[in-house]
């Protein structure tokens, strides 16, 4: 499948970037991955095509396959997000499928060759979205009437539209209960997958109040019993000082409502605004300094993607006068409907929201009949084709709801850790179906077979483990299905948790049943998509080609590859990425079974030594992975390194090992940089030194001016004393020693996120932000060699090593929008041209090039190359 660009907008956007435009032939990208490894959330049968089954993956967008799972390809051609949760076909119109992607719902009308974005579907407009746990069968299209069709909205909404999805109207809402004292309600946490929540307002000293009486600040609340990590209110002031509060997390245990006054000792210069500006002064509030207040900012930080906090605000004040018995106030901001504040990160403001609505689903027989699984209504059904809608006697919280295909008064629902439930009486009375299993284990999905109405299936899951269910009289009885599938390691070499030749069903999430083959089934699951041909009696893995790894890192050597990825481990192909196994982990293994990060291959006396860096799961430290005899034995390094998980200052939440760089001259020195700052007596990450090869380390004595990072590591061939360090955020830019790590100097402050630093013969360095910079006298001098005007960052940075005047460089988004690209030059960054061509991911993490095939290797979700 090729793309292009029309021509006028093609040379427009080049003539932006200084670049140049191939012809009208787009550079072709060959798959060099293999499948599985990942979470396929959705499958969906062709409607009258045999074989071919569409399926939908986390951080890849939408595969398909015309041989029953045989042989998979990627699909994303348009598509607005590679996080994709929910797929639907059209009966009606066989050709048309629908995802549902965090940036909006997509539509294809050619079997997913091409993808559109439907209007107003995006998650700042009607948020008729696919997300993450809020997303199981989120589209209905009406059996009868292709352009008529239902959408679940994680905002606790249901849509219907008669036109195929161009326009939309509200169908269900449900109503949220008014405050009662008109306080402004605030929740931290619970909204997305943010570890702070800030609102913030402007401030202006009242008129009436005497500046000279002010003696401090505060507001009035009742809070929700709970207690967060932390809690900031942080003041900005007209000369530009900023100040932060000691920690109030306190404040929202008491249920009434309070005052929360602050003195001028109660803040301190703020500390982040310090390490900006460590040449500022830095004094202390004063109470001549609160008429001079211009913002605030109320900032909670900790678990809240997972818990939340609430506070109901009624005003904000300055007091006058003494704050010790009843407090005189200068209110500046009453919280009414509009309160005009700026919300930041992971926070709601107004009433709560209402919950998910997982699913819709319509009768086949009768489509003026349909039903929703909601959080927090249980099943809603609508006997007027969604124009109104009434809750079912069912748990409250339902994941899926199924019709019998001949009797609309038979209907099937998944209640999570409540089971499985049937009515037929068209929902006003149910009962449990039992299944034998645990009670712990949610019901996620249960589907009713096309040929039988009598036949069901259904998948739970406990953490990580799935359960697989079959009923042959309509739910009265059921099997435990087989949970063990037939792995398929020659196309996924994935090891982890293979017993045998055979591994067990992980995390199921959704049920696809054939609509020409009764026996046939297929169900989209964590690590291996698995596939039946006799109603679930046994499985075998199909997942070949559709590629959802995380690559991390490539190298060649000696006509080798090796390539390392998040969850999986690192891996070697010696035929150019057609087969590959897996050197480490060979099984699942605790304190190495993790995220792979980098991967260094350099030969010594003779033999291939591999240094691989891995962040463990289950909170276990970073440890080294090293190999001596080219992988076929190997041992776990710890010695020297954090005992501990390091959490502040990082970029992804917690330290990761993800620098690796060998000596070029020297393979017993070695360097690994690990992000995060120290804390509590701990000495945190930075830069680490190993003189043996790897198997002792050291954290260097002394460290650059930040220590959050991301790729930025690099030795410089010419001198081996010469270090770059390529640091994010506060302190961020480039950081040069030239004594092997005993002293810093900052070299480059243009930017302040490097992402990458890439080292040359003659002393030219590179480094990468938003735009691609270059030095050609170790640091001292910069000049840009990009001018995207996009707000991406470049990440990805490769040179020739024969002919340096080659550079190859990758732009990327940090969200699952479909947005980035691949560029080359030829003349050292003067001119570049787009060959992103066909690439089925197109945001790179990692450009290597292997001079001897001649062939550029693209890493990050899934592994590609093209012939350079």
């Amino acid at each position: 499948m090729k793309t292009h660009m029309p021509r006028t907008v093609f040379l427009i956007f080049f003539a932006l970037i200084g670049g140049s435009a191939y012809g009208t032939d787009a550079p072709h990208w060959r798959q060099a991955g293999w499948g599985g490894g990942g979470y396929y959330w959705a499958a969906a049968y062709h409607p009258s095509r045999d074989g071919v089954i569409y399926m939908a993956g986390d951080c890849c967008g939408v595969y398909k396959t015309e041989d029953r799972g045989k042989h998979w390809r990627i699909i994303n051609s348009g598509i607005a997000s590679y996080a994709v949760y929910s797929l639907a076909a059209d009966r009606t119109h066989p050709q048309t499928v629908y995802a549902a992607t965090e940036e909006g719902l997509c539509k294809s009308e050619d079997g997913g060759e091409r993808w559109r974005t439907l209007p107003h579907t995006g998650p700042k407009e009607l948020r008729i979205t696919g997300e993450r746990e809020r997303s199981f069968r989120s589209v209905a299209v009406d059996p009868k009437n292709g352009n008529t069709l239902y959408a679940a909205s994680p905002a606790g909404r249901i849509y219907k539209s008669e036109d195929g999805g161009q326009t939309w109207r509200l169908a269900h809402e449900k109503q949220a209960p008014a405050e009662k004292d008109g306080a402004l309600r605030v929740q931290f946490g619970k909204i997305n997958g943010e570890y702070y929540g800030d609102f913030a307002l402007p401030v202006v000293f009242p008129a009436a109040a005497e500046a000279a009486d002010c003696t401090g600040i505060g507001f009035s609340l009742r809070g929700d019993g709970s207690v967060p990590k932390d809690c900031f209110l942080v003041l900005r002031t007209k000369s530009g000082a900023v100040y932060r509060s000691r920690n109030l997390n306190a404040v929202f245990q008491g249920k009434e409502r309070h005052d929360v006054v602050l003195k001028a000792a109660d803040f301190v210069p703020d500390p982040d605004d310090v390490k900006k500006h460590p040449d500022a002064p830095g004094l202390p509030l004063a109470d001549a300094d609160w008429p001079s207040v211009t913002r605030l900012d109320l900032a909670c930080s900790g678990a809240l993607p997972m818990q939340a906090t609430v506070g109901w605000f009624s005003s904000f004040f300055f007091v006058n006068g003494p704050t010790s018995g009843p407090t005189r106030r200068a209110v500046f901001r009453d919280f009414g409907k509009d309160a005009g504040l700026q919300t930041f990160g992971n926070l709601h403001v107004g009433p709560p929201l209402a919950g998910t609505v997982y699913g819709v689903a319509v009768a086949p027989s009768k489509p003026t009949r349909v039903a929703a699984a909601t959080q927090d209504e249980g099943v809603l059904v609508s006997d007027d084709a969604g124009k109104t809608w009434h809750p079912l006697a069912t748990p409250a919280r339902a994941a899926a709801v199924a019709f019998d295909p001949a009797d609309p008064d038979v209907i099937y629902g998944a209640f999570f850790k409540d089971g499985l439930r049937k009515s037929t009486d068209g929902g006003r009375t149910w009962h449990p179906l039992q299944t034998r299993a645990h009670a712990d284990i949610d019901m996620l999905d249960v589907a009713v077979s096309p040929a039988n109405p009598r036949t069901l299936y259904a998948v739970g899951k406990k953490d990580w483990n799935g359960a697989f269910f079959r009923s042959d009289d309509g739910g009265e009885t059921w099997e435990s299905g087989s949970n063990k599938i037939v792995t398929d390691t020659e196309n996924d070499p994935t090891l982890d948790g293979v017993f045998g030749g055979a591994s067990n069903l992980s995390a199921p999430r959704m049920l696809a049943l054939s609509p020409s083959n009764p026996n046939e089934l297929f169900i989209a699951a964590n690590w291996r998509a698995c596939f039946s041909t006799d109603g679930g009696r046994t499985w075998a893995e199909r997942d070949s080609g559709a590629d959802i790894s995380c690559v991390t890192d490539i190298r060649f050597h000696k006509g080798k590859t090796y390539v390392t990825a998040m969850d999986e481990g690192t891996f070697l192909s010696g035929d150019g990425g057609r087969r590959w196994r897996q050197l480490w982990p060979l099984k699942h293994t605790p304190g190495l079974s993790g995220h792979n990060w980098r991967v260094a291959v350099t030969e010594v006396n003779g033999a291939e030594r591999i240094l691989s860096t891995v962040t463990p799961w289950y909170k276990t430290p970073t440890c080294v992975v090293r190999s001596n005899d080219g992988g076929k034995t190997f041992g776990v390094i710890t010695a020297g390194l954090p005992d501990y998980t390091i959490w502040p200052n990082t970029m992804w939440g917690q330290g990761h090992p993800r620098a690796l760089s060998v000596d070029p001259n020297d393979p017993q020195c070695v360097y690994l940089g690990i992000d995060g700052d120290p804390s509590s007596g701990k000495c945190g990450g930075g830069l680490f030194k190993s003189t043996d090869g790897g198997v002792t380390w050291a954290q260097l004595a002394h460290q650059p001016g930040s220590r959050r990072m991301f790729y930025g590591l690099a030795v410089d061939p010419s001198d081996s004393k010469r270090l770059y360090w390529g640091a994010c955020g506060n302190g961020g830019g480039v950081w040069r020693s030239d004594d092997q790590g005993s002293s810093w100097s900052q070299v480059f402050k243009h930017e302040t996120f490097i992402w990458n630093v890439l080292t040359a013969p003659q002393g030219v360095v590179y480094c990468t932000g938003q735009q691609l910079w270059r030095s050609g006298d170790r640091g001292a001098t910069w000049r840009a060699l990009t001018n995207f005007k996009e707000p991406r960052s470049i990440a990805a940075l490769e040179v020739n090593p024969r002919d340096p005047a080659v550079l190859w460089i990758a732009t990327t988004t940090w969200n699952s929008q479909s947005a980035g690209g691949v560029f080359k030059s030829t003349d050292g960054g003067a001119t570049w041209c787009d060959i992103t061509g066909d690439l089925p991911f197109v945001k790179p993490l990692v450009l290597r090039y292997d001079p001897e095939a001649r062939e550029l290797w693209a890493g990050n979700v899934g592994l590609y190359k093209i012939r350079q």
